[in-house]
């Protein structure tokens, strides 16, 4: 069975990341399949999953139309993670202008 666990808050500084990397390592170390996608322009759970800086990120794989697969890291503690970063920030204006337009 597959479960989904999204953590979101807006308050800065309330342990989100923390929380999504270490559960995220607590379920891998029980054979897990586990998959973090890191959604914040800051990608401070990319940095701690290990994964390496300027990779693609889902700004890229949206809107260049990539094969998601190809872009999954694989972290030392033995999860899988989709890095975040900067370029982020420009997803949301993306797909709202991408939406507007299908209007």
């Amino acid at each position: 069975m597959k479960h989904i666990i999204a953590i979101a808050n807006q308050k800065g500084g309330v342990g989100k990341t923390t929380t999504a990397v270490n559960l995220s390592a607590a379920l891998a170390a029980t054979k897990k399949n586990v998959l973090l996608i890191d959604l914040d322009p800051q990608g401070n759970a990319s940095t701690a999953a290990g994964t390496p800086k300027n990779k693609e990120t889902l700004f890229q794989i949206y809107t260049q139309n990539l094969n998601i697969q190809d872009h999954i890291l694989k972290s030392p503690s033995g999860y899988d993670v989709v890095p975040g970063g900067e370029n982020l920030i420009a997803l949301e204006v993306y797909i709202r202008n991408e939406t507007s337009r299908a209007s």
